[in-house]
């Protein structure tokens, strides 16, 4: 494929998409800004001349160029100077949890080990009480480690204390829960609706897929009845795995047939490095993972049901690193910056941490932060210098990074890449048809039979 520097200095790519429509490659083009939020569709000699007139020539696209130049109209999240710059903020309650996943990322954590009051609280007044500038809103989430509601005491007792420092309201924050879904009570969504707390039940949608998978279908089933007969609001998640992305579709029948109710599903990729064994096998799940979601993105919406995933749809996005950084309360007390790293038993463990809680205070260790925050973003990668998709992609996730070869990363930017020039061609079609009535891809098809492309 050929480059066109000029126009990448610039923050403009030119992408090949005429595989899209069976013909050579370079027969249609994609141009995309990111910065500037812009795409369209090109043929070949409008990206030459484009690619001139970024170098200073005169013709009749430069008035096109400048319309592409980024100027700034999509907000970027910018990497953190430092940890107090942070707005994520997960809280990992206990290593502790009933179910044994095939994918789980922190098995090996596994204990009785559960975060003391004390910690927290420093952490609570931190956040709330130090004075901390905020910028953003805070997102605190109670996840990761093991099964947060095998510790809702300790919980509900964090979420009291944060309301009653911040009586004044002198900060904003949003509350969130990510649970397993077996454990919950009507007592709990009682509590989590009147603190406003949303939550989201990781869960494999099909009876024979969640028992195999991660177990007590029956259990996380009632609950979801439970709650959407109280119309209490939360989100399903469902991971996929190479022995389940083939159901994609099939999911959304059952969500329809058997949970009526279910109007939004998000489908996520796993983490899972056991799950494949060679760089050939993620490829073939990650093609199958794309596939398959727009065919079940587009059998949902007959339904009524939305369909997302943040693997296939960065579009919206704009970003410097995948992960902005996060403070990551352990168990141990220690600060993480992920929250599928949380356990000195964890292979990465020593390189995830970057700071403890101790005597009532939260410490940072302002060297190793930096180090965290410079691994694994869009300028410290070569790979990623003239991608199209860094923008979006932000240098992808720093654990898979660590988790898997160069050979499996490169499956990676291949899939994310694909990802994204589907969604934008999506959005140019979506466009076409509200503007014109008409099928973008048929139009193009007839254009190129008629060799005007």
């Amino acid at each position: 494929m050929k480059r066109y520097p000029n126009l990448i200095a610039k923050q403009i790519f030119a992408i090949p998409a005429g595989d899209l429509w069976g013909v050579e490659q370079e027969r249609v083009w994609t141009i995309y800004a990111p910065l500037n939020g812009k795409i369209s569709l090109a043929d070949k000699h409008s990206v030459e001349q484009l690619e001139n007139a970024a170098a200073g020539g005169e013709n009749e696209m430069v008035g096109t160029l400048s319309s592409f130049e980024a100027k700034g109209a999509v907000p970027v999240y910018r990497i953190p100077h430092t940890a107090h710059d942070m707005w994520q903020i997960d809280i990992l309650a206990n290593y502790t949890c009933n179910f044994k996943c095939v994918y789980c990322y922190s098995a090996k954590g596994r204990s009785s080990k559960q975060v003391e009051w004390d910690k927290i609280k420093a952490l609570v007044d931190y956040l709330f009480l130090s004075g901390k500038r905020q910028t953003t809103p805070y997102i605190i989430n109670f996840s990761g480690g093991g099964e947060p509601l095998l510790s809702f005491v300790l919980i509900r007792r964090t979420v009291d204390y944060i309301e009653q420092v911040n009586a004044d309201k002198k900060y904003a924050y949003n509350i969130g829960m990510v649970t397993n879904g077996s454990l919950i009570t009507p007592q709990i969504i009682d509590y989590l609706e009147a603190h406003k707390i949303d939550m989201a039940v990781s869960f494999e949608i099909l009876e024979p897929l969640q028992n195999k998978e991660r177990g007590s279908y029956d259990k996380v089933a009632a609950n979801i009845d439970m709650m959407l007969e109280r119309g209490f609001p939360f989100g399903i998640r469902t991971t996929f795995t190479p022995d389940s992305v083939q159901y994609m579709t099939q999911m959304i029948e059952e969500l329809h047939r058997r949970f009526p109710k279910l109007k939004k599903v998000v489908y996520d990729v796993v983490l899972a490095p056991s799950l494949f064994q060679s760089p050939s096998e993620l490829k073939a799940y990650y093609d199958a993972f794309l596939d398959g979601y727009y065919a079940a993105k587009q059998l949902a919406a007959t339904m009524g049901i939305k369909v997302e995933s943040i693997a296939v749809e960065t579009l919206s996005m704009a970003r410097e690193r995948t992960c902005n950084g996060k403070i990551v309360l352990t168990p141990m007390g220690t600060i993480s910056s992920c929250a599928r790293v949380s356990s000195p038993l964890e292979q990465h463990y020593e390189d995830y941490v970057f700071g403890e809680v101790t005597d009532g205070q939260v410490i940072f260790d302002d060297a190793r932060f930096k180090a965290i925050l410079d691994d694994c973003n869009i300028y410290s990668q070569p790979q990623c210098h003239d991608c199209f998709a860094r923008w979006n992609c932000g240098g992808g996730c720093r654990l898979f990074h660590h988790s898997f070869s160069e050979e499996y990363n490169t499956v990676r930017c291949d899939f994310v890449r694909k990802a994204l020039l589907r969604e934008m061609i999506s959005v140019l079609a979506n466009n076409f048809r509200q503007a014109t009535g008409n099928d973008l891809y048929n139009h193009i098809k007839q254009q190129l039979d008629k060799g005007e492309i």
